[in-house]
């Protein structure tokens, strides 16, 4: 029931549950799989069929009530069943009642709807004939078809991260729009104010026109023009670099774009889905001190594997994390001040102020949103539905992108991909931002590019400090939620660890030193000069904590324990004194070689800083003239 009123009736054709979203999306269901065909006998007939299956599913079916996406995701499904029965001429329980038809069936669907039907039937079966009034296929033929769904998977090509440049590039991008909004943010929120405060103002002259006439207004109804206004805000050139419409419509897009961005920006830097994002409440941001710095902490909610019910989570971000809601917040702020709404704390049932509230609220475009008894109705910020935006976000692919992506994983034919072509746009998915700060927000050294290093310094600080396991804090954060972002971090570490080491050490051509250096020579390299790699291998052995690896000042250190040595310096010029887990670094060696040189430069000769200073140079100067030494002796050797 909506406003103690019925949403929908079973006979309906389309079932409305935006009464069961969190946020009072709208959600239906839509059983007439035909479109805009016409309606006939056989197909109101499959329909009806669709509605009996999608109430078992709903109010029958055992544990607990299935969320609105999976029901929606489920429907999907069954319309492709209901298609392959009209052109059949069969229905819908026949087909689940015979393992030729269903076999049948399945070379028709697409891979992501076999492992749906195979669920369904799952379901239909343990709530038996005299429940659902069908027969269903045995267990051995649903097991046949979650086979198929298993090889489907199988061969699901997994999502990409972006490469360690395009990664960088589209961080810059998206603050970049953020600048540029902040720099006229003031002026442009002022001509949202205004021009929603007037049915006339900004409108054309003939639309002025005819709202007065409307409105009863015979004279002194002339506002000002759009162009007139955007000149008086000095929003022209806003408007042209942005490519929006130079109207009411524009402004109201601008502001979603603003939104996107926004959202993106914080996805970036906190590992949240898309919902979780877009569903953030207003007041999501919390700053916390801790030892004397400051934290950012985002509370909102997750409804995954939850059976569609609301739960409290929380996530670290980092300050770019943090500008992107307070930016949000004033763009949401200027909306709530429009509609007269001051937005308070949110429980996303009884009352909802949304950070991404959606811009139809404000009465600019003719399809105003109208508010809801609850609460209030979030952006639908799809990124498809922004080209142009896409279009100075996306980095073009270079070849040196492709061979990183090679890199990362060498079995893949990237080059056979129509999307990996250098020149192309990289074709962006919000779950890469997700992968990609897992991979890369790490301590392992896995990312050379140092802009990307700044970019995710404050991040990488921030989560291993939150999500470690071990940490004081992980359990808070985390809790028993599997799908966490936190968890995600905590699984990617070996991988990210794993492919660090393979680039540093294994593949390196630079000079290493020390003990594990001296091990992979001895163990690891063959006659012919090359070192083996089995890079599935060395992963396994990092995920089962075999290996280690982790980038320090000299390089590198391989250490599976805690370190023995007391870590008092941070040149780690202790650990130069034959640690059989060091991978030093001839090139690290000498950038620490000339910052120790300059700070040893600029202290008193006769202070005792001076002279531990000088100490730790002439350990770190003395193992580069032996490590020269001895390239040299084995070069010419080879010779």
């Amino acid at each position: 029931m909506r406003d103690q009123r019925e949403a929908s009736y079973y006979r309906d054709a389309i079932w409305d549950f935006t009464a069961y979203t969190p946020e009072g999306m709208p959600a239906r269901l839509y059983f007439e799989y035909w479109g805009t065909e016409q309606a006939t006998g056989k197909r109101l007939e499959l329909a009806r069929e669709l509605r009996w299956i999608v109430f078992l599913l709903a109010w029958k079916a055992h544990g607990r009530p299935l969320s609105f996406s999976t029901l929606l995701r489920y429907l999907w499904g069954l319309r492709f069943v209901a298609r392959y029965c009209e052109n059949a001429g069969c229905s819908i329980g026949d087909v689940f009642a015979d393992p030729i038809r269903l076999i049948e069936l399945v070379g028709e669907l697409p891979g992501g709807a076999i492992g749906i039907i195979s669920t369904i039937l799952k379901v239909l079966r343990s709530l038996g004939a005299s429940e659902t009034g069908w027969s269903v296929v045995d267990k051995k033929t649903i097991q046949t078809l979650r086979g198929y769904r298993e090889n489907y998977r199988k061969a699901l090509l997994q999502h990409p991260p972006l490469p360690t440049r395009v990664y960088s590039s589209l961080i810059s991008n998206l603050a970049r729009e953020l600048d540029e909004f902040e720099a006229i943010a003031d002026r442009y929120l002022a001509l949202v104010r205004i021009v929603a405060s007037d049915p006339m103002m900004g409108r054309g002259e003939i639309q002025q026109f005819k709202i007065a006439r409307r409105l009863g207004i015979k004279r002194g109804y002339q506002r000002p023009t759009f162009d007139q206004l955007l000149s008086e805000y000095n929003l022209d050139a806003y408007f042209a670099a942005k490519g929006l419409l130079r109207s009411c419509v524009g402004l109201v897009s601008g502001l979603s774009e603003v939104q996107m961005s926004a959202k993106l920006l914080l996805q970036v830097f906190s590992g949240m889905r898309d919902d979780e994002a877009i569903s953030l409440p207003h007041d999501c941001l919390r700053e916390v001190t801790n030892d004397g710095r400051l934290h950012f902490i985002l509370t909102g909610r997750t409804t995954k594997l939850h059976g569609g019910r609301v739960k409290q989570t929380e996530w670290i971000t980092s300050r770019d994390g943090a500008r992107a809601v307070r930016i949000s917040q004033r763009v949401a702020d200027a909306i709530y001040g429009v509609i007269g709404a001051t937005p308070g704390p949110s429980d996303w049932r009884t009352r909802y102020f949304p950070l991404f509230i959606s811009p139809t609220y404000l009465p600019l475009t003719g399809n105003t949103t109208k508010t809801q008894p609850h609460g209030y109705r979030p952006s639908r910020l799809i990124f498809a539905k922004f080209p142009e935006l896409r279009a100075r976000l996306e980095p073009l692919i270079g070849e040196k992108d492709i061979q990183e992506l090679e890199q990362i994983d060498p079995h893949r034919a990237w080059r056979s991909e129509s999307w990996c072509k250098a020149g192309a746009a990289w074709f962006l998915k919000s779950h890469q931002l997700r992968r990609s700060l897992a991979l890369y927000a790490q301590r392992s050294g896995l990312v050379s590019l140092p802009s990307l290093r700044r970019q995710l310094h404050h991040i990488t600080e921030e989560m291993s400090r939150y999500y470690a396991r071990g940490s004081a804090f992980a359990k808070n954060f985390i809790g028993d939620d599997k799908q966490h972002f936190g968890n995600e971090w905590q699984d990617t570490q070996p991988v990210s660890a794993a492919l660090s080491y393979i680039a540093n050490v294994l593949l390196s051509d630079d000079v290493l030193f020390g003990g594990h250096a001296n091990w992979m020579e001895h163990r690891l390299r063959g006659n012919d000069g090359v070192v083996a790699v089995d890079r599935a291998a060395t992963i396994r052995r990092f995920r089962k904590g075999e290996l280690s690896y982790r980038e320090t000042f000299l390089g590198g250190c391989t250490n599976t324990e805690e370190c023995n040595q007391i870590a008092l310096k941070w040149l780690d010029v202790d650990c130069l004194a034959g640690c059989r887990n060091m991978v030093g670094n001839l090139t690290k060696l000498n950038r620490v070689i000339a910052a120790q040189t300059r700070l040893v430069e600029s202290l008193d000769s006769n202070s005792v800083e001076f002279k531990a200073e000088k100490a730790d140079l002439d350990v770190l100067v003395a193992t580069r003239n032996k490590v020269v030494g001895q390239t040299q002796t084995g070069s010419e050797a080879a010779l």
